[in-house]
């Protein structure tokens, strides 16, 4: 599949300007009959049979390939949301029946593949000890030793609540963390001791939709097809980034086939194109014209309409 990465920073499409769009502008063009021209609102297949994203930089327009309206698959979208970093909690109920050691394990999942890493600890309690007084141990021994996968931990008095690094986020030692951490935990309380516990993600961690660390590490990974860069020696000056990771994009998604087939038919070669548009949604104006652009040509292609 070939993939296709624009980006619009809430900058007016207000068309071009000694053949260039405004920097960091998207605009959707069809094949007028003196050549490409800008899409309007109640263009569809039978005013150009084929169409093409555009998005503005500085010194020239990059250009998505030109896609056969009739041979669009999908075309879909989804409002931005940040990323959410996971809480994890664990809480404590009754009383320590005596003396004893409980064990508390930590488990880093992010990798998705074991070995996983962990961290163990051990803290030791009175008999009659309250669940209050067992977090407190259970977190002063925590805080002593932090893992390099959380973030902070709070004590509510009777749990523990344990935030994970987000995407993005600059580390105590001053390292980016470059991934959504996903963590469990694991324990000896049972009620043999008198203690239970209760361990739960209160807050799941989430990716998002267009969070902007998600859509830079997309553009960063496309900046072959993008820009013809592809880290060679004769190219050393790598293209500057679009997007903006503080920002959480509207995502929407074209897919076409190349062949015009559903399935392909060109054996050995990928058929299909698909070209992901992010916009950031500061302005309704600037994505409700994007949208118009595309609503009623795809509507052609029997397509409902996206309006987020």
């Amino acid at each position: 599949m070939a993939r296709h990465l624009y980006i619009g920073n809430n900058v007016a499409n207000t068309g071009y300007t000694s053949g260039l769009l405004a920097d960091k502008a998207i605009d959707v063009q069809k094949l007028g009959a003196t050549g490409p021209v800008s899409m309007v609102p109640g263009d569809t297949i039978s005013s150009s049979s084929q169409f093409r994203i555009v998005q503005g930089t500085a010194t020239k327009n990059i250009v998505s390939p030109w896609m056969y309206g009739k041979d669009v698959i999908n075309w879909s979208g989804k409002s931005a949301a940040a990323q959410t970093a996971q809480v994890f909690d664990i809480a404590l109920a009754t009383n320590a029946t005596a003396a004893s050691t409980h064990e508390f394990k930590l488990i880093n999942m992010t990798n998705g593949a074991e070995p996983f890493e962990m961290k163990s600890y051990e803290y030791t309690v009175a008999a009659g000890a309250t669940p209050t007084t067992q977090c407190t141990a259970l977190a002063a021994a925590i805080n002593a030793d932090l893992p390099h996968w959380v973030n902070s931990i709070a004590n509510g008095g009777t749990n523990i609540g344990i935030t994970g690094w987000k995407k993005g986020e600059v580390k105590a030692d001053g390292s980016i963390q470059e991934e959504l951490v996903e963590m469990r935990g694991a324990d000896n309380m049972d009620g043999s001791n008198g203690t239970v516990a209760t361990l739960s993600s209160t807050t799941a961690g989430s990716q998002g939709i267009g969070d902007g660390f998600y859509v830079r590490k997309m553009e960063d990974d496309q900046k072959g097809n993008q820009y013809g860069y592809y880290l060679r020696g004769h190219l050393p000056n790598t293209p500057a980034d679009t997007s903006v990771t503080a920002t959480a994009y509207d995502m929407y998604t074209i897919a076409a086939t190349k062949d015009g087939s559903s399935s392909s038919q060109i054996h050995g070669v990928d058929n299909l194109i698909e070209v992901t548009i992010a916009m950031d949604p500061s302005t309704a104006a600037i994505t409700n014209l994007f949208e118009s652009q595309l609503n009623g040509y795809l509507a052609s292609a029997n397509f409902g309409p996206i309006n987020l």
